[in-house]
């Protein structure tokens, strides 16, 4: 298992601030993004299962929630 936490600065994002060569519809959105990240593995022999959560805090002035996403991967060695 394992958890990490990322901050990332965002000076612009083309999906909320629109078009940037002419005027098009905008969100105010927030200069400071972090994910919070938690992760559990499982290994077994050259398999590893693991599945991931992550939690992003707002992205933009009107968002209601913190968007959150989760994956399940697969690996095998060869």
């Amino acid at each position: 298992m394992f958890a990490g936490v990322e901050a990332r600065a965002v000076a612009r994002n083309v999906f909320l601030d629109g078009n940037t060569f002419r005027s098009s519809h905008d969100v105010g959105h927030r200069p400071l993004v972090s994910d919070f990240q938690i992760c559990a593995a499982l290994v077994l022999g050259d398999a590893r299962i693991s599945a991931t959560q992550v939690i992003r805090t707002a992205e933009f002035d009107d968002q209601d929630e913190a968007d959150q996403f989760g994956a399940i991967s697969v690996t095998i060695g060869f």
